[in-house]
């Protein structure tokens, strides 16, 4: 329960709403708030909640000046980071985007954001095994964390099979091959304050079969090194501390769950485990 109250550490009194026309489509900290108002042409500030000015009718106009103004509070060291990836604007995964966002940014905004996690599985005669990624120490987020084999934002302008296949080959070397095996397995969702900014994410979750003698090798330098587990040692390190990225955690207990590894009878905390899979509050 501590993996999963961590990942709903909402506090609504310390943010203001994010409105595109009548709509909110995030949440910012007070303070940033008074960082926007420096922008009087692309946000509207009151004590009440920040706006995109009306004037921005279009994807591309609300795209480009909220990217400018993005791109001068990173160059001050209002926003830790410029990402160079865009994550799309939208409150619903059907809808179409209202805009673009470079993904650095979408935590300071508290835009609703989307990623891919796959549970790396491998059968064997011993019983289940996990493959678990160390996350590499140089990450300027949760460096040295335990991850998953395959995990990543879900990007502006990518479905989400062609995210899974890149960031498969990127991340793990799994061949497409092997990737198209992979089964959706739903949705994990919450919202948290993080040190990247409020997390407002749904994460669409895959099980991967994959063979004895695959053995996945990092190509973009984000992993350290991998270990293929026993089922018992990930629990065991899930209740035991925060070892696991703390999305991770989210992901696998949402695989206990689903395999009836967690159970009504054994846990007497199954119905709240139940509930921290997706975000309460609206």
């Amino acid at each position: 329960m501590d993996r999963v109250r961590s990942c709903h550490t909402w506090q609504p009194e310390k943010y203001r709403p994010f409105l595109i026309g009548a709509e909110i489509f995030g949440h910012v900290t007070h303070e940033f708030a008074q960082a926007l108002a420096a922008f009087p042409k692309v946000f509207v500030v009151t004590e009440q909640q920040v706006s995109l000015c009306s004037s921005l009718k279009s994807f591309a106009e609300r795209s480009e000046k909220v990217e400018e103004a993005i791109q001068q509070l990173v160059a001050d060291g209002t926003i830790s980071r410029w990402r160079g990836e865009y994550y799309p604007v939208t409150n619903d995964w059907g809808q179409s985007p209202i805009m673009k966002m470079d993904r650095g940014a979408a935590g300071y905004f508290g835009i609703r954001g989307y990623g891919v996690h796959v549970n790396g599985l491998v059968h064997t005669a011993e019983g289940l095994k996990i493959w678990v990624g160390k996350r590499s120490l140089d990450k300027p987020n949760a460096p040295g964390k335990l991850d998953h084999i395959v995990a990543g934002g879900q990007p502006f302008g990518l479905g989400v099979y062609e995210n899974l296949v890149k960031e498969a080959a990127e991340e793990a070397d799994i061949p497409e091959a092997l990737v198209q095996k992979a089964k959706p397995a739903g949705i994990v969702s919450y919202r948290c304050a993080r040190e990247d900014g409020l997390r407002n994410d749904i994460l669409f979750v895959y099980d991967l079969c994959l063979p004895e003698d695959f053995t996945p090798r990092n190509t973009d330098g984000e992993v350290e090194e991998f270990y293929l587990w026993p089922l018992e040692q990930v629990i065991d390190r899930i209740k035991s501390g925060d070892d696991f990225k703390f999305n991770v955690s989210l992901v696998l207990i949402h695989f206990l769950i689903r395999q009836g590894y967690i159970t009504p009878d054994d846990d007497p905390d199954y119905c709240a485990l139940v509930k921290g899979m997706q975000r309460q509050s609206s």
